[in-house]
This record gives structure tokens, C-alpha cells and sequence, in this order.
């Protein structure tokens, strides 16, 4: 039983440290700093399954890299992978570079992924290309705004294809209230709804069509810095699991 769950806890922290973007390294309101993001199965759990994220920045609060540590018998026992930053002389970020373990490299890590960004003159994001070293190819990703809201992202692909869109609308205190995901002939692929509490974002649901799939709770501190994300799968024969994020800050 206890090697399965450190199989799914692998499992799962390799696929949340691939998938997960901007949202780990700001986890705002609060304006505390990051310095570990754990992983647990249970709230009543005294360890946690895994070290999700590890966070290092340089003197100006910059993130300069992030980790996937190893985790096991609550000990680090080594790495899966880390992340990158570099930033531009107006401190945005421009360049993020993925490496995983991997037996086989002299390092002990291969290069597996590169982020690069590129803004407008008014400092938004408006072009994300996504490369992968490994096979050479690369795809990208666009912005589009509406009065300094985000409002459309597109995904093309290596061969420059459209392959997805989502739109984003808000209400009238400019809160991000709804995220449609659609494929490129339009066909709405999945939803997210967002509760909030005053300016706090406190609940997202996910919709694959008119199915309920998942339910994130956020929970903040005194200082509005998150403490806890739970995301709950509600469908019984999902694959993924559910689980809970704990949040620690540097004081």
C-alpha cells in the first residue's frame, strides 16, 4: 500500500510540475515570497507525499530557479527536475529552461523544454514560444487583450496550426469570473468558473461540458497569502487524484 501511494504521489508531482506555469511562482494577493510548495494526500497528514516546488530568487525577489526534489520517508533524496529564470533589464521574465533527471546526460539532466516570452511595448505578455531540444521542434503560444484584461490566448502548434483557444471574461470589479477552453473548429472543450471573496479567489470549478469534474478550494492567512489549495476530483472513475497544496513562505 505505502509504495503504491509514493508511486501515485510521483505520478502526480511529475504531472503537476510539468503542467503547473505562472500560478506557483505568484501565488498573490499576499506579497509574501514562496519557499516550498508541499504536497499531501490528507489535511490530517503530519509529512507531506512530496516536495512539489523549492524556490530560490536572486536580490531583487526575481524566482532564479525552482526544484522538483525527490522526495521519500520525509527525507530529499534527490531531484526529478528544476526550472531556470531569466529576466530582461525591466525584471520581466524572458526565458524559462526545464531540465529532468535523466540517467543517460553527463549532468544527470537533460534540457527537455524552453519558455520564451515576449511583450508589448506597454509591458504585457503577448507571444509565449514553447521549444523542445530534444526533437527540434517548437510551438507558440498567443495574447490578446481588452482594455488591459486578458481576454484571448491561442495554441499553435510545431507546424504553426491552431490547435486550441480559451476566452476569458470578467465582471465588473475586472475579476477573472469564467475561462472557456475550445478546440480550433469551436467545439467548447472544458470551463472554469471562479468564486470570489472580495478581491480573493477563493473556489474553482471545472466543467467538461455540462459534467462537473473538479473542485479547487484556496484558503489564505491574515495577509491574503495562500496557505492551502485543495482540488477534489468529483468524478469516480477520474484519473487523476485529488490532493492538497500547503503553501510555506520565507519570513
Amino acid at each position: 500500500m505505502r509504495l503504491n501511494r509514493l508511486f501515485f504521489g510521483l505520478a502526480l508531482l511529475i504531472t503537476l510540475v510539468s503542467c503547473r506555469k505562472d500560478e506557483d511562482l505568484n501565488p498573490v494577493p499576499g506579497d509574501a515570497k514562496v519557499k516550498r510548495i508541499l504536497l499531501y494526500f490528507s489535511l490530517d497528514s503530519d509529512k507531506p507525499a512530496a516536495i512539489v516546488k523549492e524556490f530560490e530568487y536572486d536580490g531583487n525577489w526575481n524566482v532564479t530557479r525552482t526544484s522538483a526534489p525527490m522526495y521519500q520517508d520525509g527525507e530529499i533524496v534527490g531531484n526529478i527536475s528544476y526550472d531556470l529564470y531569466t529576466y530582461n533589464t525591466s525584471g520581466q521574465l524572458i526565458k524559462k529552461e526545464n531540465y529532468n533527471a535523466n540517467v543517460n546526460s553527463p549532468t544527470g539532466f537533460i534540457n527537455l523544454i524552453n519558455y520564451s516570452y515576449t511583450y508589448s511595448e506597454g509591458g504585457k505578455l503577448i507571444k509565449e514560444v514553447i521549444e523542445y531540444p530534444a526533437i527540434g521542434q517548437s510551438k507558440r503560444i498567443t495574447y490578446e487583450y481588452d482594455h488591459n484584461l486578458l481576454t484571448y490566448v491561442r495554441n499553435y502548434n510545431e507546424k504553426n496550426q491552431l490547435e486550441s483557444f480559451i476566452l476569458y471574461q470578467y465582471d465588473k470589479y475586472d475579476r477573472l469570473i469564467t475561462e472557456k477552453s475550445y478546440a480550433s473548429i469551436g467545439k467548447l472543450i472544458s470551463a472554469t468558473d471562479h468564486t470570489y471573496q472580495g478581491q480573493l479567489l477563493i473556489r474553482s470549478d471545472i466543467f467538461y461540458g455540462d459534467t462537473h469534474v473538479r473542485e479547487i478550494k484556496r484558503t489564505y492567512d491574515n495577509n491574503n497569502n495562500l496557505m492551502i489549495l485543495e482540488s477534489r476530483e468529483l468524478l469516480d472513475y477520474s484519473s487523476a487524484l485529488s490532493y492538497y497544496h500547503k503553501y510555506e513562505y520565507f519570513n
